[in-house]
């Protein structure tokens, strides 16, 4: 795989890219049938539940001093956040915001209003939240308990490299996504709008944990097999496709917020 990696990455690329000159083959295929798309929303029925509730929305500063602030700030304090704290970052990210019939919108835009992308959360301390894998069920407004675990936090920390973040922060984001979803309608193109539709959903909620005066950090590295085992997931046809860190921090400015220090051996 080592000497092969550049050439299937070319690949990808010239897959899923649009030509002027193939668009014709798009005629050739069946037209998407909105009453027959995979289903929109996941939910574990069996699983414990934690509803949610309407978020209580804090106090913020304006969206131009937000986008001025927000850091990748990772060196998080130990107190746990709040539950409605989670509440409103998972509002920001994916909270309903109007009923449009035969589909539902929210706070990030999706392609083609496919909404691939599904909410995991390495819980580590949340008010009212025991220690463990949580999913977010979008249209019920809850989340369900996936596994309760006393060592999430080394779970979190090894599956996402060894880095100390992981490990240290309150809660950890897995965002996933459900390929079908985006590929009955979009086909090879797809492949590219699950990374865009996630990119979205994070944007808005490292934006809402710097209006709460939370630490957040994006992460592009994590082990695909063991993020999709802890998820419960088959990595193929629903995988993971971005994680984030979520925490407090001590707000003494971003140079002493921006890292944790190393885990003492």
């Amino acid at each position: 795989m080592d000497r092969q990696w550049r050439s299937i990455c070319d690949a990808y690329m010239r897959c899923t890219s649009y030509s002027r000159s193939e668009m014709h083959l798009w005629d050739e295929r069946p037209p998407y049938d909105r009453t027959q798309r995979a289903e929109t929303y996941l939910t574990f029925p069996d699983a414990p539940r934690v509803a949610l509730g309407e978020p209580r929305f804090p106090e913020a500063p304006d969206l131009w001093k937000v986008l001025r602030q927000r850091r990748s700030l990772r060196n998080y304090t130990p107190e746990p956040l709040t539950l409605n704290q989670l509440n409103v970052l998972l509002w920001a990210g994916q909270g309903l915001t109007a009923d449009l019939g035969d589909y539902q919108v929210r706070t990030a835009p999706s392609s083609g209003a496919t909404f691939p992308s599904e909410t995991f959360l390495f819980v580590h301390a949340v008010e009212g939240l025991k220690p463990g894998v949580y999913h977010l069920d979008v249209r019920g407004w809850a989340l369900e308990q996936i596994a309760a675990r006393s060592d999430m936090r080394a779970a979190s920390c090894s599956a996402a490299l060894d880095q100390e973040a992981a490990r240290v922060s309150a809660v950890n984001f897995v965002w996933t996504a459900v390929i079908e979803r985006c590929r009955e309608k979009y086909y090879e193109r797809a492949y590219r709008y699950l990374w865009w539709d996630s990119a979205h959903i994070s944007e808005n909620v490292l934006l809402a944990a710097t209006a709460m005066g939370l630490g957040s950090c994006v992460m592009g590295a994590w082990y695909d097999d063991e993020v999709n085992a802890l998820c419960g997931i088959d990595g193929e046809e629903h995988t993971a496709v971005l994680f984030a860190t979520v925490g407090r921090v001590a707000g003494q400015g971003w140079k002493e917020d921006r890292r944790p220090p190393p885990k003492a051996e």
